[in-house]
């Protein structure tokens, strides 16, 4: 019997796999092809998002995919449990998607059990300036309705999900391996949405122009496709840096945000912000981690959590943010359930490095402060400087990696669930005594 159930297990799993197709684009193709060779692709990617189906994989070749009018990508069209739909770049090419004009969001995903794997997004900041953005802004503000116009100041990367029902609550979609800059809108944004997984992309120079409060990346209002309490919701092993609003937020008419990432408000529904207090069907059930990952040079904070409950801040690199809202390098703003663990926090000169918590509930242990005012200071938390490699505000130079010797090696939170697993390069925890604090384990 046990041998007849694996085989019909194996049976089931090769019926499935032989039935998933794969999917091929190139700027040089033609949607009129089959697109099931590099010989026989399709122009759009969007061509490929309309025709696979769950389990399929569009394979994205060389070349710029550029939109003027509407998303490059827009998935509508949703994958199955263990058969998501994949966007990914073929192995050995780097295809580079571009927006500018009126475009809202280069790629849009509205579908769950999605995938989009490494793949680049250019924005458009070069061409534009903060004089054309306040003179959108302020024409918005002052009753303009030209929203054509306006979208080439405030085109988002990546946008999952959205604040309207026909942006469908997602769920189920990973970002991987993605790199997203230059847009004058947010980086990595997710909206409605739930088991959201952004993990190991380089998020920069986002969120410029924009006047609705963007940031690098960002989880905005999830929601309860189950009631499970247990983590759904993933930041892991990102780089981001130097994303800002330099444009009021017509919300506020001031600026906001910039962060490098943010958890944003999960505590009541996208539609009913402000309600006095949240109902149980509105506050959300699940956890985010945010792990491991490098955030520096923001506007905003490195890592920002507004108004969002049970979220667990673990292992993570913040350096000299908050340089447009003087920010904290680690923020937690009203939220509960929230823990703040093994995470190196160096502040700009004359910066923050955290907070006060307002409740008792929003746990700080193990981390190190440096070089900036130290709100609270918890458990096993230090000030001392962590020794990085190479700190810099310029991404190519910068290197947070720690030097042998550093205060950080060995001198984490060891109870397990509390610390990363692996760092973020993938190096397994601890090597010592116990795990390094910081996005890095040293391998020395």
């Amino acid at each position: 019997m046990k041998n007849f159930t694996a085989c019909m297990l194996l049976a089931m799993f090769f019926f499935k796999t032989a039935f998933a197709a794969n999917y091929y684009v190139s700027p040089n193709g033609n949607d009129q092809n089959n697109g099931k060779s590099e010989a026989k692709a399709f122009r759009t990617i969007q061509k490929g998002a309309d025709i696979a189906e769950g389990g399929d994989t569009v394979f994205v070749m060389n070349g710029t995919y550029h939109s003027t009018s509407g998303a490059i990508l827009n998935v509508k069209k949703s994958g199955k449990a263990g058969a998501y739909i994949t966007f990914k770049a073929l192995k050995g090419h780097k295809p580079k998607i571009t927006a500018s004009g009126n475009v809202w969001n280069a790629v849009a995903i509205n579908s769950s059990y999605i995938v989009l794997e490494g793949l680049e997004l250019a924005g458009n900041n070069a061409n534009l300036t903060y004089e054309g953005a306040m003179a959108v802004y302020n024409e918005h503000i002052n009753g303009g309705k030209n929203y054509p116009y306006y979208a080439g100041y405030n085109t988002n990367a990546i946008t999952i999900g959205g604040p309207k029902k026909e942006s469908r609550f997602p769920h189920h979609v990973a970002i991987r391996h993605c790199t997203a800059h230059d847009f004058p809108g947010g980086g990595i944004n997710a909206i409605q949405a739930d088991y959201v997984m952004i993990e190991n992309n380089v998020v920069f120079n986002n969120a410029w122009y924009m006047m609705y409060a963007g940031s690098g990346i960002s989880i905005l209002t999830p929601y309860n496709s189950d009631r499970i309490a247990t983590y759904k919701n993933f930041i892991r092993n990102n780089i981001v840096s130097n994303n800002k609003t330099t444009v009021p937020w017509v919300q506020l008419k001031r600026l906001s945000d910039g962060n490098g990432i943010i958890i944003d408000v999960n505590q009541h529904a996208y539609s009913n912000q402000d309600a006095p207090a949240p109902t149980a069907e509105e506050a959300y059930t699940g956890r985010t981690l945010v792990e491991n990952n490098v955030s520096f040079n923001n506007g905003g904070s490195g890592i920002h959590s507004f108004k969002a409950d049970h979220v667990d801040i673990i292992n993570n690199t913040a350096y000299h943010n908050g340089t447009v809202m003087n920010y904290p390098d680690i923020f937690t703003n009203q939220c509960h359930d929230v823990k703040i663990i093994n995470n190196i926090m160096y502040a700009r000169e004359g910066g923050q490095c955290n907070s006060m918590p307002k409740n008792p509930t929003e746990i700080y242990a193990n981390n190190i402060y440096f070089n900036g005012k130290v709100g609270f200071k918890g458990e096993g938390d230090i000030e001392a400087d962590p020794q990085f490699v190479r700190p810099s505000t310029d991404y190519a130079n910068a290197d947070f990696k720690v030097k042998k010797g550093s205060p950080a090696i060995d001198q984490g939170n060891q109870v397990k669930g509390l610390y990363s697993q692996r760092d973020i390069l993938g190096n397994s925890r601890p090597k010592g005594a116990a795990p390094d604090r910081g996005a890095y384990e040293c391998m020395d």
